[in-house]
């Protein structure tokens, strides 16, 4: 069963810190001062700030600040600064307890991607693929627009006018998904998503076609997309192919292949992921799809 965290609203507050690689401070003062100008109160975690290599700190130093958030009262909201590598050294160390018993908007994507199924799995918490403090400060008006009415519970849909129906088809089911190699690296734990019955979203950037191409093989071969009700891909940024060999394959012929048998929709070029759209889609929510139009 889902819980839906209690919605944001003008005058709370959101905390921040850092997850995955280090954070940039010119960044999250500009994120700041945006948050603050809708409304929104700010506390930023000095964990944000630790340096360890590329990483914002120790998986057990980032558990322990996200805890902080958790178990403050005044804190409505969780968003991060960026993603880059290492949020997945945070599970081991995370009270899932604690965050069920303090149900909070959590958000961000890509390397947080383990962070939204991984919590969403042991605690029943919806969570929510969304900007975080770089991709807020490029994101157009409207996509910023609808991230804040989801979260303060006014926008339930989402329509994709130019997404590609790659086959047809309607859908019932619960969302799951995000950045793609992120999602594969759950698969076999205990942090691995249910896919029965779910609507699967992913989204990806900088790998090469054949990488794309092994994961969702990989998603086919451990019997998450037998399972699954509808597939969306978003956008696949700076997708490559620099093998001594091309491996020829677009990403459209990778798809086809791997979804060849399954009675299921599927659509391509959902606005979402690294590209210049970023809708925020809830984890976790009961959803429905029919055609381009997605409804949670």
């Amino acid at each position: 069963m889902s819980i839906i965290p209690p919605p944001l609203l003008p005058g709370d507050t959101i905390g921040i810190m850092a997850p995955s690689s280090r954070a940039n401070k010119e960044n999250l003062q500009k994120f700041q001062t945006l948050l603050e100008k809708r409304g929104y109160k700010v506390f930023i975690h000095p964990q944000t700030f630790l340096i360890e290599h590329q990483s914002a700190g120790t998986g057990m130093e980032k558990a322990a600040a996200f805890h902080d958030l958790i178990r403050r009262k005044d804190i409505k909201a969780i968003f991060f600064s960026n993603g880059g590598n290492r949020a997945g050294t945070m599970l081991e160390h995370l009270n899932f307890d604690r965050i069920a018993a303090n149900p909070k908007i959590i958000m961000g994507y890509s390397d947080v991607t383990a962070l939204l199924n991984a919590i969403h799995k042991k605690t029943g918490l919806v969570t929510y693929h969304g900007p975080m403090a770089r991709s807020f400060l490029s994101l157009p008006k409207k996509q910023i627009d609808q991230c804040f009415d989801l979260l303060e519970g006014k926008t339930r849909t989402l329509d994709m006018p130019k997404a590609r129906i790659l086959k047809e088809g309607k859908a019932k089911g619960h969302l799951v998904g995000g950045n793609l190699s992120v999602l594969c690296s759950l698969l076999g734990t205990q942090y691995q998503p249910d896919f029965k019955n779910a609507i699967l979203f992913l989204e990806d950037i900088a790998e090469e076609t054949s990488h794309i191409d092994r994961y969702l093989w990989q998603l086919r071969n451990a019997g998450a997309l037998h399972q699954i009700k509808a597939l969306i891909l978003g956008s696949f940024t700076d997708l490559k192919d620099t093998g001594t060999t091309k491996y020829g394959f677009s990403l459209k012929d990778c798809v086809e292949a791997v979804t060849a048998d399954l009675k299921i929709p599927v659509l391509l070029n959902a606005p979402f992921g690294h590209g210049k759209d970023l809708y925020t889609l809830p984890v976790g929510a009961k959803a429905s799809l029919t055609k381009q139009i997605l409804k949670f």
